[in-house]
């Protein structure tokens, strides 16, 4: 297989896009917004395809491709590996079926060729990153991806939209910058001389052993700065606002695009950039932990404050993200694993919980949670779908989000019994790891069954009077999906041992 084509399924979303922007398509009538449809889900499936089969003939690609050289060794590359194959494999999965949602909920809004065209050319920006060779190619998909998904979030045109879309671009250029740092010190460290993603990292432990503090804060810096997309505190002030987005955009930026690149960057650059053994048992590695930590903590104590639907979960999106995190800070093989099992899982409960919510918006217009009163007996296959995705994220077992919550338990019990070099333990921070997922177990058991129990126990009053209402679940373009989704969380929970097999070997490899 020539391997020019793993440059492709980056490049053809892209072209499409533009080409769509570029052509001044309308699609404000039926017809030719049909027409929109065939074409933009068409490259969609297209491009699915192609990532499937170049995952599937994965070990003849093993040279990658180099696509431009844009000083020296600094070079744009394309290589996929184990960990980029999972990352690319879940965006290939996930975005047909979103897009396909996207469809009906956008079906009466203003601007939609626009629409789809940039949501087009983010799938291309963020399967980039996931095919990224070495540090350089990432980052520069990684700034793409800001560009593309600032005007998904501007989209509505409202003053909350403007406000919201110009605080998500500067906490990402600020995040960029902080990166950038990061970028420069590997290559000046690099045993290379380049910044090729390796496992086990590229910095010669020798070369900078004389400035280990330096290298240290500067993977501070560079965690905070791709954490900007993680959300992680206090950089994740732009996530909430970034609500006011149509829901096909936030549960894209949620549960795939953007909060999972920023993960799968700090993974990257932890695992196969700096590499965990100049990391381990550091001061760099307390801060990093203790930071996901406070996350966690925040983001699920928010959650249960926020009475607006969509914020809510954006709360919990904050919280969930840390948990992958958590999961890659204790810089071992079982916490690159973990991390990357609830990458995946949260993927899936998170996309069915933001399309829920959306899909009760789409047919009823209620967006707060004390308005869902009596709605599951109106709309239950939406609901039922909720509250699959609800059990999961609360990690109660036969559920996906179980098996990675436990992962990363048991990876901080590990490290909390590691011995390190010079003889000394890793202490009790790991071990309080533990203790902070059950306190966002609590947590996530409050927020998200008070939709639940309002949504199939509601009060007499306001169950007369959502029965005279005409509510129902929404059409097969919308139900899809969600059934798609809730089904995959229920078959992650019971049967999860292949992809567990892959992680637990991606993390023999680079932790």
């Amino acid at each position: 297989m020539n391997g020019i084509l793993l440059a492709v399924p980056a490049l053809l979303p892209i072209v499409g896009g533009t080409a769509i922007l570029a052509s001044g398509y309308g699609a404000e009538d039926e017809r030719t917004y049909r027409h929109l449809e065939f074409v933009v889900e068409g490259l969609v499936l297209l491009n699915s395809l192609l990532v499937a089969l170049l995952i599937a003939g994965r070990s003849g690609m093993e040279n990658g491709l180099v696509l431009f050289k844009l000083y020296g060794n600094l070079t744009v590359r394309f290589k996929l590996d184990r960990m980029g194959s999972v990352f690319a494999g879940l965006v290939a999965f996930l975005w047909p079926l979103a897009t396909l949602y996207s469809f009906e909920y956008m079906r009466h809004e203003k601007r939609r060729a626009s629409f789809f065209a940039y949501y087009l050319m983010t799938y291309g920006v963020t399967i980039g990153i996931a095919f990224s060779g070495n540090l350089v190619t990432m980052y520069l998909f990684y700034e793409l991806l800001t560009l593309v998904t600032f005007p998904l979030v501007l989209h509505p045109m409202t003053k909350e939209a403007m406000r919201a879309s110009r605080k998500y671009l500067y906490y990402s250029i600020g995040g960029a910058a902080f990166a950038f740092i990061g970028l420069i010190f590997v290559l000046k460290y690099s045993a290379t001389g380049t910044t090729e993603f390796v496992p086990g990292g590229v910095l010669s432990l020798t070369a900078a052993e004389g400035d280990r503090g330096t290298l240290l804060f500067v993977y501070i810096l560079a965690f905070f700065g791709f954490g900007v997309k993680a959300a992680v505190f206090p950089c994740h002030g732009w996530l909430p606002m970034a609500t006011v987005a149509p829901t096909p955009v936030t549960a894209l930026l949620h549960a795939v695009a953007v909060v999972k690149s920023g993960a799968f960057a700090i993974l990257r650059f932890t695992y196969y950039s700096y590499g965990t053994e100049f990391l381990r048992g550091s001061a760099a590695q307390w801060v990093v932990m203790a930071a996901a930590m406070v996350t966690i903590i925040f983001g699920s104590t928010m959650a249960v404050r926020e009475i607006h639907w969509k914020r809510r979960l954006a709360y919990s999106t904050i919280s969930n993200l840390s948990y992958i995190l958590l999961g890659a800070s204790m810089m071992s093989p079982l916490g690159l694993a973990a991390a990357l099992s609830h990458m995946v899982f949260h993927a899936f409960m998170k996309i069915c919980s933001f399309f829920c919510a959306g899909a009760v918006m789409h047919q009823t217009g209620k967006t707060y949670v004390y308005e869902v009163d009596g709605l599951a007996k109106k709309m239950p296959l939406t609901f039922g779908c909720l509250t699959v995705a609800s059990l999961s994220l609360m990690g109660i077992p036969l559920f996906a989000g179980f098996i990675s919550k436990w992962n990363i338990a048991e990876a901080a019990f590990a490290c909390g019994s590691l011995t390190l070099a010079g003889g000394s333990r890793m202490g009790i921070l790991p071990y309080l790891g533990t203790a902070v997922i059950l306190y966002s177990a609590l947590m996530t058991g409050v927020y998200m069954l008070t939709v639940l129990v309002r949504a199939y126990f509601p009060k007499a009053a306001a169950a007369t009077a959502v029965k005279e209402e005409p509510y129902t679940d929404p059409n097969w373009m919308m139900m899809v999906p969600l059934l798609i989704f809730a089904a995959a969380v229920l078959v992650f929970g019971l049967y999860s041992g292949p992809l567990m097999e892959l992680l637990t070997v991606i993390g023999g490899e680079a932790g």
